[in-house]
């Protein structure tokens, strides 16, 4: 079966209710929207017809991690980043653990040189060596998707274009993309290959369409922001989300790529779990029970809205890490937040 027609089944599939998502009104198909309300903190929660994925940092118990996201969040889909790294028994165990539990993997192609990298063919030819071996690791194992990273937003590669939106550098990235999918093609065993997307984080980048490049999809990494405060208990749907940024990138990724399948990647943190305001605030609320709205928001507004998204990656299921300027642990994670 070619992607094409999986994902003309899956659009089919996804169109038959669990829960109604559109309005009263809308000429837009139904979809297999969420639906319940579990303890868990989570995007998921129920069955939806589509990709319910979320970012995983691996632990010491990988297979109980792994049926726990399942089983308590309804994730049915692990991104993992650095498996060009693993070992070969590392990743055999990864993935008969996951075609146990009826789960796939997400594979990133995400290891580049940013010493040198400059959207060139040969960077291209790079990147496909850096995980050729990991390709033929996955080939015919539980694989959602592959993706393909296309670093935007690595001021080092932008410097040697003269910036983000030059004509250079929106030359480069169709003629790289283009590549890149050509080159991979040979090596994904079937797996359909997604390309990055990325508008910035304030929307300003002028990144051109991929639509030539062959892919068969796009991940398209699109983040909330606070407006004049930061969303909280009373929020309207549009503060609480930041709905306008949200459909703003959204429709530029749909006009951009029409027909093209679209995976969302996002992700929450509390004002709560910091002492001041943090330097970086993209998915910030105020607070877990503000965070656990957000994230059944987040996941209606892209079903019912946009029959191009057929999943989302949550940034992410454990992830702990510091970011802004000081560098500040944000709880993005959906398991052990603070306050809860």
């Amino acid at each position: 079966m070619t992607f094409k027609l999986a994902y003309v089944l899956t659009l089919t599939l996804a169109a038959l209710p669990l829960a109604g998502c559109g309005s009263a009104g809308d000429d837009r198909p139904a979809r297999a929207c969420p639906a319940g309300t579990p303890a868990a903190l989570t995007p998921y929660p129920g069955p939806a017809g589509w990709i319910q994925g979320a970012t995983w940092a691996p632990t010491a118990d990988p297979a109980g991690d792994l049926r726990r996201m399942r089983d308590g969040y309804g994730i049915d889909t692990v991104n993992v980043y650095g498996l060009e790294t693993w070992s070969g028994a590392r990743l055999e165990a990864l993935f008969t653990a996951l075609a146990e539990l009826g789960m796939r993997a997400v594979v990133r192609l995400e290891a580049y040189d940013p010493a040198t990298f400059a959207f060139r063919p040969e960077d291209a030819a790079q990147v496909l060596a850096r995980h050729r071996e990991l390709l033929d690791r996955a080939r015919g194992r539980p694989v959602a998707y592959l993706a393909l990273n296309m670093p935007v937003d690595d001021p080092r590669v932008q410097a040697r274009l003269g910036g983000v939106n030059s004509p250079l550098s929106v030359a480069r990235q169709v003629a790289y993309a283009r590549t890149l999918v050509g080159l991979v093609r040979p090596h994904a065993g079937g797996a359909p290959i997604f390309l990055g997307l990325f508008y910035g984080w304030d929307g300003s980048y002028r990144v051109p369409s991929y639509r030539d490049s062959g892919a068969d999809g796009y991940v398209l990494t699109s983040y909330s922001y606070p407006g004049a405060r930061v969303a909280q208990a009373g929020s309207g749907p549009d503060e609480l989300i930041d709905a306008p940024r949200l459909r703003a990138v959204a429709d530029r990724a749909v006009a951009a790529h029409p027909g093209a399948p679209l995976i969302v990647e996002y992700g929450f943190q509390t004002l709560a779990a910091q002492n001041a305001m943090p330097d970086q605030t993209a998915g910030l609320v105020a607070d877990v029970t503000v965070k656990r709205a957000a994230l059944r928001a987040t996941t209606h507004f892209y079903c019912s809205r946009y029959p191009a998204v057929i999943g989302t990656t949550y940034f992410g299921y454990n992830i702990v890490k510091a970011e802004g300027n000081p560098p500040r642990t944000l709880d993005y994670g959906l398991i052990n937040p603070p306050g809860r």
